[in-house]
């Protein structure tokens, strides 16, 4: 290992949401910080990569609620808004059995009584749902999240009374986008957070927020600009291989070819399995990380589909009981949609995709371009111009049962070494807001770190 090449008060390593968040809020308590990401741009999985036919499309479709304020206020620092922003709840619901179309808004309405509209008009539910949603509200109010844990999200639904076709037609098709997993699986904390948090919180809480511009260029430039504004030192193509302990004491945070940078304090804002590699290749170890490391994966595929005309009844639908999951209207959303004259881009949005992360490109946009023609009347009017496929493997971490114990908090049991990423303590499951959140942690533990040795 060579010496090091310059030193840094902190070093921030990755640049998704978490290192961002992490790394701005430690510029502003007075730290000189370093962030380093292997990308050519910052983002992390907030990225598009290059079509043939539209320019850019995004490995994966983003969407966020209302209730993600600390993303929100980490949006309007990097001057950065969706397309798409509601003031409350609004969706196209498509009943694939009979191609009924609602279009459906919450009401602004006291938190539960503003559901009213949605619930009443759902295709496949009536007013029995609105009495079965209300026994959920109830049973959040009688057990904390967190007791949850170890208890399947389906098995926890169905003690409250709900239903197998509210759970199929209702609950799956919300909270397996929001957790990235099935029911099953889903530890009921993680399924009562969203729950709580987002559709019963308050009429603007489960508001939808869609980026529409390209993800790389939505978010990478504008989060640059504000780093540097802040006095950060940003690194892209800056490819950690190992974090290590030197002989003074500091972290050094060394390349492949052996480049180091030292700190006296290292956050760790990757996923947990690259923290858990630094660390070891460094002769380091830390039991939250190791414990963190071994939650599975759990994968999103995106089906973009490009066709001569529109043919979705809304820009964002939602088709339950139907492999289609969430639907998006990219041209509708894009300010940039005159770019592309002629070509209309959908996109397909396919959480917990266990089943389509190993299906064949040619198979899978077939499949997908089939059931679009089967669930929308203008599809089987539309050419199918072109089609692509984007898969994110390691897309989130599975909350799976049992999750919640083991998602460590940003301090670890190496001295000056904290962890960032939505994979840590947040309460959320792994969202943007997790992460954000998870990068604010990080910070103030390190400035309180900071103020104790200063003392």
């Amino acid at each position: 290992m060579t010496a090091s090449s310059s030193t840094s008060e902190t070093i921030v390593v990755g640049g998704g949401l978490a290192g961002i968040a992490c790394a701005l809020e430690l510029a502003d308590h007075g730290h000189r910080v370093s962030l380093l990401e292997r990308a050519t741009t910052l983002g992390g999985l907030c990225r598009s990569v290059q079509d043939p036919l539209l320019g850019r499309v995004d490995t994966g479709q983003h969407v966020y609620l209302g209730c993600c304020t600390e993303l929100e206020r980490l949006l309007e620092r990097l001057q950065v808004a969706p397309s798409l922003r509601q003031s409350r709840l609004e969706l196209t619901v498509v009943d694939p059995a009979t191609a009924t179309v609602r279009r459906l808004r919450a009401a602004a309405l006291p938190a539960l009584l503003h559901l009213l509209p949605v619930l009443l008009r759902w295709p496949g539910l009536g007013p029995a749902a609105v009495m079965e949603v209300r026994r959920v509200a109830q049973g959040l109010r009688g057990q904390p999240a967190a007791e949850l844990d170890d208890v399947p999200a389906r098995g926890w639904l169905e003690s409250l009374g709900q239903s197998p076709t509210v759970i199929r037609t209702l609950w799956e098709p919300l909270l397996v986008a929001a957790c990235n997993l099935d029911l099953q699986s889903c530890s009921a904390a993680a399924a009562a957070q969203v729950i709580s948090e987002g559709l019963l919180g308050s009429p603007s809480a489960a508001a939808l927020r869609v980026p529409g511009t390209d993800l790389s260029s939505w978010l990478g430039p504008p989060a640059e600009r504000a780093l540097s504004r802040a006095g950060v030192h940003v690194r892209l193509r800056w490819r950690a291989q190992e974090v290590s302990r030197t002989e003074e004491g500091r972290l050094r945070v060394s390349d492949s070819e052996g480049a180091g940078l030292d700190a006296d304090q290292v956050v760790l804002a990757t996923r947990a399995g690259h923290a858990l590699g630094l660390l070891r290749r460094g002769g380091l170890g830390d039991p939250g990380v190791e414990l963190a490391a071994g939650l599975p994966d759990s994968p999103i595929v995106n089906v973009h589909l490009f066709t001569d005309r529109p043919f979705l009844p809304g820009s964002v639908v939602v088709v339950p009981r139907s492999p289609l999951q969430w639907l998006f209207d990219r041209t509708a959303l894009s300010p940039q949609a005159d770019s592309n004259p002629g070509i209309y881009h959908s996109a397909i949005s396919i959480s917990a995709a266990k089943k389509e992360i190993a299906v064949a490109e040619d198979r899978l946009s077939a499949t997908m371009w089939q059931l679009c023609q089967s669930t929308f009347p203008a599809a089987s009017r539309a050419r199918l111009l072109g089609s692509r496929v984007t898969r994110e493997a390691h897309a989130t971490f599975a909350p799976i049962t049992g999750s919640q114990r083991l998602r460590p908090g940003p301090r670890t049991s190496i001295p000056g070494l904290l962890v960032a990423g939505s994979w840590t303590a947040t309460g959320w499951p792994a969202t943007m807001e997790g992460a954000v959140r998870s990068g604010r942690a990080a910070a103030a533990a390190s400035v309180t770190s900071r103020q104790r040795r200063a003392a």
